[in-house]
């Protein structure tokens, strides 16, 4: 066992299990009388890598085995950690909003949305927290123990998947849209608990700003090659929103009424589990959300958008939105006439939603220009964040990661996203003030 594994080991041995202990959330019949009958046995760790998903924290899985009261238990949990890195680099990556909201999430929030939904929202078992100035952890059960799993693809997903996902967002946004209209006061409570945790900085990572900027034009440069239709003045403009990150997507994702509703704000494949059916031909069944870190009072549209555009390639996406987009209304609709005492409001129809689509889906492209490279072409080594890279090796890596699969596929969302523009008469940058940055654009 390696020295590090050592220290996790007594780590969770001699400081976090005895304290989940005492909480009563690692045995339902704990007593306080027979706390010194607790013995860790033994710890197994499995670091959870690069390989099987892109994150920015620190994650491992543990296997531990327990006697309690003469009795022998097994529990499989999920431990997650920032990494050790500079205070600088921390408050730029924003890990104390992240790991706040999502510990709010789980011991605030998802008990509200477990009774309101009578215990049939799907998620992960809450088991310890702590957040410091400079670190945070966050411990949470291992679902793959109750059958859950992640895709094996990190892209592409099959139209099977994309359907149960798009169903169940659809469900997940009209229950909320329900809590809002019966129980406001509810309602405000939960979505004042969230902080910003992408664009409250001032400024951005040098070389995730230089990487953006350097992956917009990529995608500006494939537009010309596979679909040259496209209107030049409109790939500028595209540029021209997307140039500040900070400024872009701080405007669009501020609350705008009466469509704000409690997002999960990344959701696509690193972020939600499937079940299958283990009886035949491995069919998904079901879906979850996990990772809450970035969960806002948002736009449905920036979950809808962001699941289709990084989750799915082109020939699912493009050649089956117009049902995929139905499913997910339909399921909207029905959930929030299953869960309100209120009629459905007029605002919430197709029509308003597939502009309100297209009104996020620039967002959705300028993310797939910075991250689809990473879900198709995964690094071979894990983030090192005290590891410096160099311009060239920046450039070299944004201009050609992921290679013609990515240039093809982010050709064909500007493709799309131009399109949608143009039939439903949608302006990218509705509501977008671009002043600060416009004129700095090359």
């Amino acid at each position: 066992m390696s020295l590090i594994f050592k220290k996790e080991v007594q780590w969770l041995t001699t400081v976090i299990l005895p304290s989940i202990l005492k909480s009563g959330r690692l045995l339902d019949n704990y007593d306080d009388a027979l706390a010194n009958t607790f013995n860790v046995r033994s710890i197994e760790i499995n670091i959870i890598g690069h390989e099987e998903a892109y994150m920015l924290t620190l994650c491992y899985r543990a296997t531990i085995n327990f006697d309690y009261n003469g009795e022998e238990f097994q529990r499989k949990v999920i431990v997650k950690k920032t990494p050790s890195i500079s205070e600088d680099l921390y408050a730029s990556l924003q890990f104390d909003d992240l790991f706040n909201n999502e510990v709010s999430f789980y011991t605030e929030i998802l008990p509200i949305l477990q009774k309101l939904s009578n215990g049939k929202f799907a998620a992960a078992k809450y088991y310890y927290s702590e957040i410091h100035p400079n670190s945070a952890v966050l411990i949470l059960g291992d679902f793959a123990a109750d059958g859950w799993s992640i895709t094996k693809d990190r892209v592409g997903l099959t139209l099977e998947h994309a359907q149960i996902a798009v169903k169940y967002l659809g469900k997940f946004h009209g229950f909320g849209y329900a809590m809002k209209h019966n129980q406001k006061e509810l309602f405000d409570s939960v979505t004042s608990k969230l902080r910003e945790a992408r664009f409250s900085n001032s400024s951005v990572n040098s070389e995730w700003e230089m990487k953006q900027r350097i992956t917009v034009k990529r995608a500006a440069k494939a537009i010309k090659i596979y679909h040259p239709q496209v209107d030049k003045e409109f790939i500028k403009k595209f540029q021209q929103l997307t140039y500040s990150y900070i400024g872009y997507g701080r405007q669009l994702v501020a609350p705008r009424e009466p469509l704000a509703i409690l997002c999960h704000g990344d959701f696509l494949r690193n972020n939600v589990a499937y079940k299958y059916d283990t009886d035949s031909n491995g069919k998904p069944l079901e879906i979850m959300m996990f990772d809450y870190q970035t969960m806002r009072l948002c736009s449905p549209m920036i979950d809808l958008a962001l699941f289709l555009s990084l989750s799915l390639f082109a020939d699912v996406r493009y050649k089956h939105f117009d049902s995929l987009f139905d499913d997910y209304c339909n399921a909207l609709f029905n959930s929030y006439k299953k869960y309100s005492s209120h009629p459905l409001p007029d605002y919430l129809n197709r029509e308003n939603l597939l502009k309100e689509y297209i009104r996020f889906l620039p967002y959705a492209v300028f993310t797939a220009c910075y991250f689809l490279m990473d879900l198709v072409a995964p690094s071979t080594t894990p983030e090192n964040f005290n590891i410096e890279k160099t311009e060239k090796e920046i450039i070299e890596n944004a201009e050609n990661r992921g290679g013609e699969i990515v240039n093809r596929e982010l050709a064909h969302q500007l493709m799309e996203l131009s399109e949608l523009s143009r039939l439903h008469n949608v302006q990218i940058d509705e509501g977008i003030d671009m002043s600060q940055w416009i004129k700095n654009v090359k």
